[in-house]
């Protein structure tokens, strides 16, 4: 700062610390530039702070990890009954009122690939939700942003035969949990609050959306469940921020939240087995 302005000055080392020295004529000037300079760095707004950065209690990871692993492994014991009973398809929600297959049809996969894919997604965007949520009401949301997006891409297939099965659904859920849950923090702070930081977590949640959740035909990927899951995840991540539901939710209730999450699975497999 002060080379920048050409000013008369040198630096001397006193024990630890280092001295500037200036000439006398340059006193004035190189005062008025250490003034600028500390009037500006205390104008300066804070870094905003990561919420995510926490330390993440692994366990319910885990858990996840071993309940897809599980229904995938009866899946392939099962067979197609299990298809048959368990799919999202257009007509079974919306004519037969069959809602369990929102359901359902999220613990169902293709192949050994397609659960991969899913599983490793799933994992990674609710470890980044865990902090902000608890680890009851993120897996209670995943669950449901999967279940309301399954049902909203039923009611935009209305009138035709279609069908949909895995995970992803719930996935895309956790990733708009995540940008809506990001956005609300950056909006409460003061220093959160300008155009492209409220942008920021919209334009990369959107990014990630495009990246991962699109896809050729042959890879036969429903573009339309993915993006009803974001969809509906967005407002689920920014109202329990807004309601400050980790704060307010004890620990046994964030546990009740999560075994409510697993009874919502197993009742509605439960249901599509009667």
């Amino acid at each position: 700062m002060i080379s920048a302005r050409e000013l008369p000055y040198w630096l001397d080392r006193e024990g630890e610390d280092w001295v500037l020295r200036v000439e006398e004529s340059a006193g004035v000037a190189v005062q008025r530039e250490l003034a600028s300079f500390e009037a500006e760095e205390q104008g300066r707004p804070p870094p905003i702070s990561e919420p995510m950065t926490e330390k993440v209690e692994t366990l319910s990871l885990y858990v996840a990890a071993w309940v897809m692993s599980g229904f995938f492994v009866i899946q392939g014991l099962r067979g197609a009954e299990w298809l048959e009973r368990g799919a999202a398809t257009s007509d079974g929600i919306l004519l037969r009122g069959e809602l369990w297959r929102t359901v359902t049809a999220l613990t169902l996969h293709g192949d050994l690939s397609h659960f991969a894919a899913n599983f490793a997604t799933a994992l990674l965007f609710a470890r980044f939700v865990l902090p902000l949520l608890g680890t009851g009401c993120t897996w209670l949301a995943i669950v449901a942003s999967g279940a309301l997006g399954n049902a909203f891409n039923a009611w935009g297939y209305r009138g035709e035969s279609h069908a949909s099965i895995g995970a992803s659904t719930a996935v895309f859920g956790a990733l708009g949990i995540l940008v809506g849950a990001e956005f609300i923090v950056r909006l409460s702070s003061a220093h959160g609050r300008s155009r492209w930081q409220l942008v920021l977590p919209i334009g990369a949640g959107l990014a990630l959306l495009a990246f991962l959740g699109t896809g050729g035909e042959e890879r036969r990927v429903d573009v339309m469940a993915h993006f009803w899951g974001f969809v509906v995840g967005l407002p689920l991540g920014a109202l329990a921020i807004w309601l400050g539901l980790k704060a307010r939710l004890s620990v046994w209730m964030q546990r009740a939240a999560s075994l409510a999450a697993l009874g919502v699975l197993i009742g509605a497999w439960w249901v599509a087995s009667r």
